[in-house]
């Protein structure tokens, strides 16, 4: 059922027809720190990602998005330094359909800068200043479907007011886990591996047991996605700090397994040989590090583009 909802999400007819995304703009947002890529191999719809990048990207930042106003259709803005008033320059980004403005300091005013963003499914503000009063701004995004508030002043009476006015919007204030499916459960509980260690090796945190990433057959955890997207890209630089990894005693190059796909999922181009990752005992391939860093973060966000993939019974 996962599989399928993300296949919808990413299917072609979900994404607008524009013209080509200006390669020069696509440029200068990586090298500010930014991830900017296609979305899709078959169409020009483009994803930003600032995450990456966090508080020294500010206002001014979004200056850069306005050549890709057509083809901008994922933001991702978590824990960035960007404000209410810099919110003003999305007003034009019509085609924009999920954007993550969590960890930010946002509130209420940013909100109604994105009232007109009428092709929006996905909106996370979590952990921001946004209260009862900015929800009102949502009302007229009528294709809204996911709205998370996790750590904001939200209430109850307040989610209740905005599915008063979009009914199919589902609104998770973080109080409590929607109930999985049983089947989804055991499939779960079937692939999951123990990790090996209880501090992320990135930040020092405790680990989050749900945040893995398969290395060398072993399951090293994480705090964040961020830090699992980070580990990704070179795992050499950091197993050194996983307490638990127990280095294999040989490894042969034959060993490795060879990629199930021969386009990457991200950006469409052939895979490197050399760069693929472990989902559900099949090996991913990947164009570059970034991309599999990306997919690590949000495996099941792009696992559905991976057409040669064979979910486990």
């Amino acid at each position: 059922m996962m599989i399928l909802a993300l296949l919808m999400a990413l299917a072609q007819d979900e994404f607008p027809t524009v013209g080509a995304a200006d390669a020069k703009a696509l440029e200068k947002l990586n090298q500010a720190g930014a991830v900017a890529i296609p979305l899709a191999a078959n169409t020009n719809v483009v994803s930003v990602n600032f995450s990456m990048a966090g508080a020294k990207v500010n206002d001014a930042a979004l200056d850069d998005l306005k050549p890709l106003a057509a083809q901008l259709v994922w933001l991702n803005l978590g824990g960035t330094a960007v404000t209410d008033g810099g919110l003003k320059a999305l007003a034009g980004f019509k085609n924009l359909q999920r954007l993550h403005l969590e960890r930010t300091a946002i509130g209420d005013d940013g909100l109604q800068h994105l009232a007109g963003l009428t092709e929006l499914r996905y909106l996370n503000v979590y952990g921001t200043k946004v209260t009862d009063k900015g929800l009102a701004a949502l009302k007229g995004l009528k294709k809204l479907q996911s709205l998370y508030v996790w750590q904001t002043a939200v209430s109850e009476a307040g989610a209740k007011d905005l599915n008063g006015a979009l009914a199919t919007l589902k609104i998770n204030r973080g109080i409590e886990e929607p109930a999985k499916p049983a089947e989804e459960k055991k499939d779960e509980a079937k692939d999951a591996k123990k990790a090996v260690n209880t501090k992320c090796p990135i930040s020092g945190k405790d680990v989050d047991p749900s945040v893995t990433f398969d290395y060398k057959g072993q399951a090293i955890a994480f705090c964040c996605k961020n830090c699992c997207g980070q580990f990704a890209k070179e795992p050499e630089k950091f197993i050194g700090k996983v307490e638990g990894f127990k280095a294999p005693k040989e490894e042969k190059k034959d060993d490795k397994k060879k990629a199930i796909n021969a386009k990457c999922p991200i950006s469409g181009k052939d895979v490197d040989p050399a760069v693929t990752f472990d989902y559900k005992g099949q090996a991913i391939g990947f164009c570059c590090k970034n991309c599999c860093g990306q997919f690590a973060k949000e495996p099941e966000k792009f696992i559905g583009k991976v057409a040669e993939f064979k979910a486990p019974k």
